[in-house]
């Protein structure tokens, strides 16, 4: 036995430095292969599951102002006498899925009349119609309300304060209402369930203004109706 002990002391063991970290290793993948087989466990095990969905659609409603058919705007008369009226008729209806107010602008251009004047001496100056007709407006049930026998119990449309009594304009002007986006004074409204209303225009020629430089004359009336939506446009 003494001499095992010398011999230890003389050529002692080697130390193993190596077992603490062999034993730290073993533990790493042990943990590892614990944590991988229990991520397979989470991925590949039955669940109860359930899924839902929903959808809804959205549409913009129109604003689509029409002038009525098959009834033609046009005066009944082209032969007009000192003192006369004309009568044209139109329907003003909306066709589109919302409620719109509107507006009418006008102008007037020169026209041949279309008849042969006389032959006066000495000749006049040929005058221009547009300085002397008279525009106005009237809000009629129908068409057969647009006439001389039955004007006298219609309602008639306020015209824009800017009108000229005998003055025709040659650029688009302002009649009834204003196209100027929002609730103007003077601005028509249709509502989806009154959609439609009949006008009447009125044209007069005064006996004390038409002389000789108006005979076989002529001018057209140009009409320009604007409309808008009326919700969310105060």
């Amino acid at each position: 036995m003494m001499d095992d002990l010398l011999q230890e002391m003389i050529d002692p063991a080697p130390v193993h430095h190596d077992a603490p970290r062999r034993r730290r290793l073993w533990t790493t993948v042990a943990i590892v292969g614990l944590a991988a087989i229990g991520a397979t466990t989470l991925t590949t095990s039955a669940i109860f599951t359930d899924n839902d969905a929903a959808s809804a659609s959205i549409s913009t409603g129109t604003v689509d102002l029409a002038l009525g058919q098959p009834t033609t705007f046009a005066f009944d008369s082209v032969n007009l006498a000192p003192g006369d009226s004309t009568y044209a008729p139109i329907e003003v209806r909306s066709d589109g899925s919302l409620a719109l107010r509107y507006s009418i602008s006008y102008s007037a251009s020169v026209t041949p009349s279309g008849i042969a004047g006389p032959t006066l001496a000495p000749a006049p100056t040929v005058g221009d119609l547009r300085d002397v007709l008279e525009l106005s407006v009237f809000e009629v049930a129908d068409a057969a309300g647009c006439s001389a026998t039955t004007i006298g119990t219609a309602t008639a449309v306020a015209l824009h304060p800017d009108v000229a009594t005998n003055s025709w304009p040659t650029l688009t002007a302002p009649l009834v209402g204003s196209s100027t986006q929002g609730d103007q004074p003077g601005d028509r409204e249709l509502e989806v369930d009154t959609p439609s209303e009949w006008l009447c225009f009125k044209v007069d020629l005064p006996l004390l203004l038409a002389d000789n430089s108006y005979q076989a004359t002529g001018a057209t009336l140009d009409l320009t109706f604007n409309a808008e939506q009326v919700v969310n446009n105060p």
